[in-house]
């Protein structure tokens, strides 16, 4: 099931430490339902996980989980303007808000395309490859 991603930490959100600045379970099921839910629509192949509250984030489970953002984003589109993935592996909330971002945009323009079932641009003026 689709959950609304948070991408919108500041370093001021860090600072005063708001709740949307952990990496904790929650934020983590998150981003893992959403690559979940996106990779089942778009037939990407991921590995995800359940964590739980006593769970240890190492440097590989982060890896794997932005080897699976990738396979997601590699099978659809994103909407222009999205961020990339962060190079490597990070609890930065920069990094994560980048995460939950592409995984937003993979998601708004599948929700807009599945609506109107979108299937490409229409070109004004020259036609091109029209025999």
């Amino acid at each position: 099931m689709w959950q609304i991603p948070i991408y919108d930490r500041t370093a001021a959100n860090v600072a005063e430490g708001a709740d949307k600045c952990y990496m904790n379970a929650e934020t983590l099921n998150r981003i893992e339902g959403n690559t979940a839910y996106m990779a089942s629509l778009l037939g990407a192949k991921v590995s995800t996980r359940h964590w739980e509250a006593t769970d240890f984030l190492t440097r590989s489970e982060m890896e794997r989980i932005l080897q699976n953002i990738q396979a997601v984003r590699d099978a659809y589109f994103v909407l222009p303007g999205t961020s990339d993935l962060p190079e490597e592996p990070t609890t930065l909330y920069k990094g994560i808000n980048d995460m939950e971002e592409v995984l937003w945009s993979l998601h708004e323009l599948w929700r807009r395309n599945s609506i109107r079932r979108y299937t490409g641009e229409i070109c004004a003026g020259q036609a091109i490859g029209v025999i």
